[in-house]
């Protein structure tokens, strides 16, 4: 009779020491997290609208590093984030500082195959917002001086620059993004595989410059300021080559 209470005593005991040995462990829960990184006590969330608009937009000092990679390791869902945790960036991954935000509220970490070069990650303000908004409707159009395009190469793993648009194209590249109707619910037609992606970035002469995604299906050209628009055939002559002058 003792030794069967001893037994159970045991079993109770184990759970216990597990859960203290691995907080960041429950069950086999799969957590969906976002793009993150924590740095001195505030959680930086990945932007997918803005890129290093030169590789010496990012200087060489380091803010922080990546201490732990919580995406595939984490499986508590309570688990209360960490200085020096990141979703998606392994460990050891250095945080660098960017040109024009000498308060770290844009910090970047290498990424070779995106475009620039870099990831950004911009710090979240006490209400939740991130610091500054990268979106469509934020571009200062009237700023553009270059528009350079990007393809992405199965060879090299990168994004890579096909081709630039001058300020003599820009005005009428960025007029036919504003000709664009929305559709509702639109889907792809894409019986030739996947939309081709283009992407695009806007140079402004700032370090970082915004970047948007446009893509080539079957039958049109489209993008996503924010609802699904399909943009005019016309676009297409600034997505090819330009071909040399005879």
């Amino acid at each position: 009779m003792v030794w069967r209470l001893l037994l159970c005593l045991l079993l109770l005991v184990l759970p216990a020491c597990n859960a203290k040995t691995d907080p960041w462990k429950t069950g086999n829960t799969v957590i969906d997290w976002v793009d993150f990184v924590k740095l001195n006590g505030k959680e930086y969330n990945g932007v997918y609208e803005a890129v290093a608009a030169s590789p010496d937009a990012v200087t060489d000092e380091v803010v922080g590093t990546v201490k732990f990679r919580v995406e595939g390791a984490v499986t508590n869902p309570s688990y209360a984030t960490k200085d020096g945790d990141a979703a998606f960036l392994q460990e050891g991954t250095r945080l660098y500082a960017v040109k024009g935000y000498p308060d770290h509220s844009l910090i970047a970490a290498k990424a070779d195959n995106e475009v620039g070069g870099y990831m950004l990650y911009s710090a979240r303000n006490a209400d939740g917002k991130l610091a500054r908004s990268w979106s469509y409707k934020d571009l200062p159009s009237e700023r553009v001086t270059r528009i350079d395009v990007y393809v992405y190469s199965k060879q090299a793993d990168a994004w890579q620059r096909f081709r630039s648009l001058e300020r003599a194209d820009t005005g009428l590249f960025m007029e036919l993004l504003g000709h664009g109707q929305k559709k509702e619910n639109y889907q792809p037609a894409m019986t030739g595989g996947d939309p081709k992606e283009y992407r695009i970035v806007f140079q402004t002469g700032e370090p970082v410059a915004h970047k948007q995604s446009l893509f080539r299906d079957d039958n049109n050209y489209y993008f996503h300021p924010w609802d699904t628009e399909v943009l005019p055939e016309e676009i297409g002559r600034f997505l090819t080559p330009r071909m040399p002058q005879s």
